[in-house]
């Protein structure tokens, strides 16, 4: 399975990036062959949708998986329709102790449902 990181750099030792859409860049490791690639976020630069055109770049490498802090609404929609997972990033600060806690099972997959309407405070 190949698992898409959300990080500031290039390689596992690489700080998380807390953003989905907009993040530096993606690291795409192969939780089989313990492969990774590092791929530059080219959405990051779009004026609106950066968090589908992101979907869609990690599709393009093979990923079932993200990792992430949050996503969002048209994010979650592009991961539904591309049927990729998202979790999130817990406690962990780097992608190597992200890929760790997936693989441990200590990380929460993230709810890709939107909220049903406005809500009073």
């Amino acid at each position: 399975m190949k698992i898409a990181i959300c990080t500031t750099g290039a390689s596992m030792d690489s700080k998380l990036d807390k953003r989905f859409g907009r993040t530096e860049s993606f690291i795409i490791y192969d939780n089989e062959t313990k492969e990774i690639k590092h791929i530059d976020n080219t959405a990051k630069q779009e004026t609106s949708g950066a968090g589908g055109t992101a979907v869609r770049l990690i599709n393009d490498h093979g990923a079932e998986v993200v990792i992430t802090n949050e996503v969002g609404p048209k994010a979650k929609d592009a991961l539904k329709a591309f049927e990729i997972k998202a979790y999130g990033i817990g406690d962990c600060e780097t992608a190597q102790e992200a890929i760790d806690s997936f693989a441990d099972g200590k990380l929460s997959e993230l709810s890709l449902e939107k909220p049903s309407g406005l809500r009073r405070a």
